[in-house]
């Protein structure tokens, strides 16, 4: 499927009940992009939702990444910054628990 197609169809999602309404859906896609950004703000990158079948992946220096999954996500973040992101690393970790005692 090409891309253009691609945001127009609706995502099938292995987690979800066919039975699950698109308000749900879209609640939990901007839950899951607000704890992307918490994590990602640490690296200088963003992430925004793309008519809720995307997701764009930008720097600091306006570089962006179109990508549908998580799978690409990680992809993507290392193409931007040229290095993969690791989940252990130390300001990383410092920078998530910094952000759960401001909550």
């Amino acid at each position: 499927m090409c891309g253009l197609c691609g945001i127009f169809s609706e995502p099938d999602l292995w987690n979800q009940s066919p039975n699950t309404d698109a308000n749900s859906l879209r609640r939990n896609r901007l839950i899951q992009i607000n704890y992307l950004q918490t994590i990602l703000t640490h690296i200088r990158l963003r992430v925004s939702d793309v008519h809720g079948v995307n997701y764009l992946l930008e720097d600091f220096k306006g570089n962006q990444k179109l990508f549908s999954n998580l799978h690409e996500l990680w992809q993507s973040i290392e193409e931007l910054t040229g290095e993969p992101l690791d989940p252990f690393n130390n300001g990383l970790l410092q920078h998530l628990e910094r952000g759960n005692n401001n909550d």
